[in-house]
């Protein structure tokens, strides 16, 4: 299956999903590099200010573009995660609102995700999953007109009387059920 092209115009689709993951992403990523920063910055601090203590100057204009460029680092970072989110809660979404559709019982929707969404191999499973079960269901409902045919047949053999019209209602009765067995989905 072709999956769609077509974009999405909100940006946090799944606002709580999106910040737990976004918030997720940027402190495992803030916390290595405040690790790595903080070591490399110590060492570096520690020959400048040591070895040559005439760069003393130096080193604290130094230490302003560190604070500069640490903001811009962060702004990027964050901006970085609400995209990779947003790749993630799109097809996220998109999934709960086709579940919510198939459990109405429509059998002949599928899931189309974006090209270049996460989760496209999600989306030939769960349609897979919703051609099996709409051939199931078909044969199903073929069985049941099948054998609600049947029963029609045999309430036309039953010779008319009072003894045999509790039968025919019966009868009538499980034709009925067979007739409204799968009508429920949409195949």
């Amino acid at each position: 299956m072709e999956t769609q092209k077509f974009q999405r115009r909100t940006v946090l689709i799944k606002r709580s999903l999106q910040l737990k993951y976004i918030g997720m992403v940027f402190l495992s990523v803030l916390v290595a590099s405040f690790i790595v920063g903080a070591d490399i910055y110590y060492s570096m601090a520690k020959l400048v200010l040591v070895e040559n203590p005439s760069l003393a100057p130096a080193f604290m204009q130094f230490n302003k573009i560190i604070v500069v460029k640490l903001g811009l680092y962060l702004i990027l970072m964050l901006l970085i995660s609400l995209y990779i989110s947003h790749r993630f809660a799109g097809p996220i979404y998109r999934f709960e609102k086709s579940a919510q559709i198939v459990s109405s019982g429509d059998l002949t929707h599928r899931v189309s995700l974006r090209t270049g969404d996460e989760l496209l191999e999600l989306q030939e499973e769960f349609n897979g999953m919703l051609a099996s079960l709409q051939a199931l269901i078909q044969k199903d409902r073929n069985l049941a007109r099948h054998l609600s045919d049947r029963v029609t047949d045999m309430i036309k053999k039953l010779p008319d009387g009072s003894p045999t019209q509790a039968l025919r209602e019966d009868m009538l009765s499980v034709k009925m059920e067979l007739d409204h067995l799968t009508k429920s989905f949409k195949v």
